[in-house]
Formats: structure tokens, C-alpha cells, sequence
């Protein structure tokens, strides 16, 4: 069968261009920082640092020392490259990382006490990944966006960008907000990593028509669908099948289509190859060998169990293998690779392009092996006689724009049931409406616009419009109705929200108050967005 099986790929390979296999990564955690530590707080940020920035760069410093690009390409969120690039978040990770130290040096000690040598011997390997990561973010200057920027210059990596915040974008009321969102998510990348974004990522995968103009309006060239939006049928998810069901489109998820009449690209999700890393019942990381991300020491908060199985209690949890979980990891990467070069070889695209779309934080934090895994795939696909593994980017420029087909994508997103359920539903609800009340001030007030310039005497006006701003967008980030429907983290979505409300308010009080003071140029009332002749500069914070 196997002889067979590549003959056959031998045949088709004549008879078409070589298939193309691409991965995003999708980059985003709210603004924490300031916002106290445990659960949800700046802790957060600092352990996916540690399980997951920090290894994924060390994995693609080791491709490219190797001669091997990654040929991934990340895309970060403004609001998570900012505060991986503040002074606050980079002395506060050094401090973190002392802390697990301590914690791993007294779970020793109780594990030893206690005779459990297994345990006792993995803490001294926790304490090396420590000391490993410490010396890693010292070597890149403390600075992960830097490191990325670094590597995306040298054309290892790509770098695209999102929303300024990570607003849900299709349930927005006015253009005008989601354009504030999608302009800002390139003024904000750029002042991080110093270059210019070519890819969007529409935050939670999800799409409303009429969202591509104004993504090509900001000059963005391309951006990922899910397999939904192109294809149409039943629902699937990350999350399993649902009962959603529309007709099907007859459009195949192998390919590159341009979106509806603008000249922005759509790679649509492989829903098969995304599932096969990524879903909760048939991925890889629920491999009993890898660690438990679920199963926590009391107090310490540090893992030290594998996942063992699948039905059994937390408290059967075995001792974690570092050696076996990595080699499980190997080949779980060696299988996927074998599924792709598969997959393209049934495709019955003429250049068959397999897109795959993740969250980042999957490699390293959900998934401790996962860095393993996606080097060990990117050295793989580099030696495949048949899989060019490449960005969107560079796709762009080999395809043949004169066959790629106009598509009109459907509404969707990667969430359960691949529509808006998960952000709107009867709990997120008042949320929605309150950010529709503030939508209605920015929609009709000229004042509220960052792009300034503001006359030198009204500085104190600026800055209210500033923190106005600045609290609506981290006030519209989809992590919180995402954390409402999931119920895991109390009413701290809630709190975080109903906190940023507050602050619009107050600054909108204070905007107002002042202005009954000043008689304005004429030019600060012309509309939003209609001064194209205005510099763009971020807000402070955004």
C-alpha cells in the first residue's frame, strides 16, 4: 500500500505545482499588568512567558542556527506585544521566575521528607527549564518582542498583527469602532516591532461582510478563516460538531480565495489538520505521556504529573516523564507530517495550500511539548520532497493571482458552533449593551479620535480623550464575554469590565467639563477619520 500510495504522489507531483502548508499562530492575552497576580492577574502573563514565548523562540533561534526557517508566522495583538514590552512586565518576570524556584526548592524538600524520589528528582529538572528560561530572556535583553521582530527581520518567522485589543469585531455597532480597532492594531504593532503588518487576524477568527473593506483600507494584504466562512455545511470547531448547519458552498478549505470585491487575501483553516493537533478528544495533547496541565501541587502551584489517562481522578495522576513526553512529541510531529503531505496529496486543488491556525499559547502553556512538537515539524517539512512550507507572505507572492477565485465568506468564527455563541448570549448580553451605549458617544462625538493633532493649550483635553480611548478598547476585548461563558473564572470577567466602564464615564466626565471652557479650532470638528491628512499615534496604553 505504501508503494503504491507514493507512486501515485510521484504521478501527481508531475502533473502539478508542489502543495504549499502554512501555520499561524494567533497571539493575545488581555491587559493584566497592574491587575494584581493570582489567578488572572499579571501571573498570568508571566507563566505563558515562561511555557510558551520564551521556548518558542528558543525553538526557532534553534531552526535558524541550523539553516532552517520556521516559516510560521505569529500574530500578536498590540495589547499583549505592549506589555511584553514593558519595563513592569520584564522585572516582574525575573521576580516570577525566582518565585517558581523557591516553590520547586520546598516541594523538594517535601518530597523527599516523604520519601517520593521520582518527584523529588523532577523537581531539580523544573529547576533546570528555570534556569534555561531565565538565561533566555536575559540573552534576548529581556525583550520577547524584540527577539521576535529579530527573527521575523531575518526572515525566520512572520510577524502580523490583530485588533487593537481584541474586540469581537462583528457584534461592534459602528464602523467607526471597528475601524478604531483594526487602524490602531497597526499603529499599535508598529510601534512595538517596528515594521509594517501585511496579515490581520480578525480576533476569535470571526467575520461579518463588509469587514474586509475595512481591513484593505488600512492596507492589509491577507487574513485567516475559518473552514466555515468558505465552505459552509456543518459546524465544526476546536470545541467538537454542533447542530449548526448551513448549505454547503461546494468550495474546497485548500486554497487561496480573494475576499468579496476588495484585493485581501482569505486562507480558510484546514479543519482536519487544525483538529489533529488541537481537539480535545482526538489531539495530541491528550497523549498520556505529556504533562497535566490541569493537575497542580496545593500551594506551590507547580506541575509534576502526566496526563496518565483519560477518565481517571486528578489524584491518580502519575509522575511526569520529561524524556518519554519529548519523545512522544517527535513522533506525534513525524505523524503530522505524514498527515499533511497526505492531505496535500488527496487535494484536488491545483496547488493545494493547507492552512492551519492556532493560539499560540496552545505550544507551551495548554500543551508543555507543544515547542517540541512544531520545531520537530518545521525540521521535517524542510527535508519533505512534497510540502513547500511556507508563509502566507510568501505565497502571495509565487501564487498565480489570475486564478485565485472571489469569494463572499460567510458569517463566522472558530468558537462553538462556529458563530457568535460564545460572545453573545443571554449572560454576555448587558455586557454588549453597554459597549453599544459608548460606541454611540465615539460614533457621534468629533472630539473622541486619537489621531489628533490636538492644539498645544488643550493638553488636559487630549489626554481625557486618551484615557477614554484607552479604557473602551481594553473594555471591548472578547476575553471577557469568552470568560463569562466558559464560567472559569468567577466574576472576575465581570469586575474587569464594569472597571473599564467606569473609567470611560469618568473621563468622559472630565472631557466634557473642559470643553465647557474652551472655544475650539474649527478642524477638531470635523468627523472621525475623516482627516486624512492627521498623523497616526497611539494612545498611551493601547
Amino acid at each position: 500500500m505504501l508503494r503504491t500510495r507514493e507512486s501515485c504522489r510521484e504521478v501527481k507531483m508531475v502533473a502539478r505545482k508542489r502543495p504549499w502548508f502554512v501555520m499561524v499562530l494567533h497571539s493575545h492575552l488581555p491587559w493584566v499588568m497592574g491587575y494584581g497576580r493570582w489567578p488572572f492577574g499579571e501571573e498570568w502573563i508571566y507563566e505563558i512567558a515562561w511555557d510558551c514565548y520564551i521556548p518558542l523562540i528558543r525553538a526557532f533561534r534553534n531552526l535558524e542556527r541550523d539553516g532552517i526557517p520556521a516559516n510560521v508566522t505569529l500574530s500578536v495583538t498590540p495589547v499583549l506585544a505592549e506589555q511584553l514590552a514593558s519595563e513592569s512586565f520584564k522585572s516582574g518576570l525575573v521576580e516570577y521566575l525566582g518565585d517558581r524556584r523557591r516553590r520547586v526548592a520546598d516541594d523538594r524538600a517535601e518530597f523527599l521528607a516523604r520519601g517520593n524520589t521520582d518527584l523529588a528528582k523532577l523537581t531539580i529538572w523544573i529547576e533546570e527549564q528555570i534556569d534555561r528560561a531565565l538565561q533566555d530572556f536575559e540573552d534576548m535583553g529581556r525583550d520577547i518582542p524584540g527577539a521576535l521582530a529579530d527573527l521575523a527581520a531575518r526572515g525566520c518567522i512572520e510577524l502580523a498583527t490583530s485588533a487593537a485589543s481584541h474586540g469581537y469585531l462583528p457584534l461592534l455597532k459602528h464602523e467607526k469602532t471597528k475601524r478604531l480597532q483594526i487602524r490602531m492594531g497597526k499603529v499599535g504593532f508598529k510601534e512595538v516591532f517596528g515594521m509594517e503588518p501585511r496579515g490581520f487576524w480578525f480576533p476569535e477568527c470571526a467575520y461579518s461582510p463588509g469587514l474586509e473593506e475595512l481591513v484593505a483600507g488600512e492596507g492589509y494584504a491577507y487574513t485567516v478563516l475559518d473552514a466555515m466562512a468558505v465552505q459552509g455545511g456543518k459546524a465544526m470547531s476546536q470545541y467538537g460538531e454542533s447542530t449548526r448547519t448551513v448549505p454547503p458552498t461546494g468550495r474546497s478549505v485548500e486554497t487561496v480565495y480573494k475576499c468579496c470585491n476588495s484585493e485581501v487575501a482569505v486562507f480558510p483553516r484546514h479543519p482536519e489538520l487544525c483538529a489533529q493537533v488541537w481537539s480535545r478528544w482526538t489531539g495530541y495533547p491528550g497523549d498520556f505521556a505529556y504533562r497535566e496541565f490541569h493537575k497542580q501541587k496545593p500551594r506551590s502551584g507547580m506541575r509534576y504529573y502526566r496526563v496518565t489517562d483519560s477518565a481517571g481522578d486528578l489524584r491518580t495522576k502519575k509522575p511526569y516523564d520529561p524524556t518519554v513526553a519529548a519523545a512522544r512529541a517527535r513522533e506525534h510531529a513525524a505523524h503530522y507530517v505524514g498527515r499533511i503531505e497526505e492531505a496535500a496529496d488527496e487535494s484536488r486543488s491545483e496547488v493545494p495550500i493547507l492552512t492551519t491556525a492556532f493560539d499560540t499559547e496552545l505550544y507551551g502553556h495548554w500543551w508543555h511539548e507543544g515547542p517540541i512538537f512544531l520545531e520537530e515539524v518545521a525540521r521535517l517539512l524542510a527535508q519533505s520532497d512534497a510540502v513547500n512550507h511556507a508563509t502566507p507572505s510568501r505565497i502571495l507572492e509565487e501564487i498565480d493571482w489570475e486564478k485565485v477565485d472571489r469569494i463572499e465568506p460567510l458569517e463566522s468564527s472558530w468558537g462553538v458552533n462556529c458563530d457568535h455563541t460564545v460572545w453573545m448570549n443571554e449572560c454576555t448580553r448587558p455586557m454588549w449593551e453597554k459597549i453599544w451605549e459608548l460606541e454611540d458617544i465615539v460614533n457621534d462625538s468629533w472630539a473622541l479620535t486619537p489621531f489628533g493633532p490636538w492644539p498645544g493649550d488643550f493638553w488636559e483635553l487630549q489626554s481625557s480623550v486618551d484615557t477614554f480611548l484607552r479604557e473602551f478598547l481594553l473594555m471591548m476585548a472578547s476575553d471577557w464575554e469568552f470568560l463569562m461563558y466558559t464560567g472559569t473564572a468567577g466574576d472576575y470577567p465581570e469586575r474587569r469590565f464594569e472597571g473599564h466602564r467606569k473609567n470611560c464615564a469618568e473621563a468622559y466626565g472630565r472631557l466634557r467639563a473642559a470643553l465647557k471652557d474652551h472655544q475650539l479650532p474649527e478642524y477638531l470638528y470635523e468627523p472621525l477619520y475623516d482627516r486624512r491628512d492627521a498623523d497616526l499615534e497611539s494612545p498611551e496604553g493601547c
